[in-house]
């Protein structure tokens, strides 16, 4: 069970915590190494609340914390315990040792396809458990797919994500904009309303598209031509001249970063996509050394 305690600094230190070097920094937090009193090597994100905007401290961070105390997948970040001293929280996470995925596309280039998809795999695995409880990360990015030993793979960052229920059960349609905009849906750039789910599947198509090209598949620098470009259905002629990639990964693909949200894939028709079909499961978990459990 997660324990969220309020604490002293002293006492912070004295319960043997010790934070490490900065791995990653966001708008209101970072993200460093830490050691725990067993010796075991965490990630700690620490939100400093005296920096932090009123909206993010009233609306999204009581969120986030709900919901992270509220999930357990095998191919999402398992948060152990999150404390706070002198408005100031820590929640120690996994570590993923091997970075996030773009700086992995980084370093190493673009994916073949198989390995696209043992990777890909997994991310449609956390967004499919999370979906099924009604929660949209709103927030998919390379960026927050970490990955650990054997390409394990663990979704992160819940900052933007919420519940897409109310109280009485009612569906609720999103009109903030969360995320990057890199990663947007055209109904989020055109500014209206929007299903917090479908954003989801629209960014999953951006970050096989990054994974199979290491190059994202639409300009952000300029919005204007971007949503122009996105409704326009141009990513259908540029996967037509791919000549190294399937028919059935194309496919995905275009239906992932499909404009019209009636014809964009629902998360239960992706998991079902026969690219992604179970025929290649025992493949897939020779490749990976993993469980069953964090494959769809």
């Amino acid at each position: 069970m997660i324990l969220f305690q309020r604490i002293t600094s002293k006492l912070f230190q004295s319960m043997g915590y010790q934070i490490g070097k900065t791995i990653g920094k966001g708008t209101y937090s970072k993200v460093c190494t830490a050691i725990v009193a067993d010796g075991q090597k965490l990630a700690c994100k620490i939100i400093n609340k005296k920096y932090a905007g009123q909206d993010f401290i009233e609306r999204f961070l009581p969120r986030e914390l709900r919901i992270i105390t509220a999930i357990k997948h095998p191919n999402i970040v398992t948060v152990y315990k999150i404390l706070e001293a002198n408005q100031v929280i820590y929640m120690f996470m996994d570590f993923c040792e091997n970075g996030d995925l773009l700086e992995y596309i980084r370093l190493h280039g673009s994916f073949a396809e198989e390995k696209a998809k043992i990777i890909f795999r997994q991310i449609v695995s956390a967004v499919y458990y999370l979906h099924n409880l009604d929660i949209s990360h709103r927030d998919l990015k390379c960026e927050n797919v970490l990955l650990m030993a054997n390409n394990h793979v663990k979704l992160a960052d819940f900052g933007f994500a919420r519940y897409c229920r109310n109280e009485l059960g009612e569906y609720m349609l999103s009109d903030t904009f969360c995320g990057s905009a890199a990663y947007a849906a055209p109904e989020i750039l055109q500014g209206v309303f929007y299903d917090p789910k479908m954003y989801d599947v629209w960014a999953l198509g951006c970050i096989l598209y990054v994974m199979v090209t290491a190059s994202m598949p639409f300009d952000d620098t300029n919005i204007t031509r971007m949503v122009k470009d996105q409704l326009s259905q141009n990513i259908s002629s540029v996967t037509t001249l791919w000549t190294e990639n399937s028919v059935k990964m194309k496919k995905l693909l275009n239906q992932l970063l499909e404009p019209d949200i009636s014809k964009r894939l629902k998360i239960k028709e992706v998991v079902s996509s026969p690219w992604l079909e179970r025929g290649s499961l025992s493949k897939i978990k020779r490749m990976l050394s993993i469980s069953d459990s964090s494959l769809v």
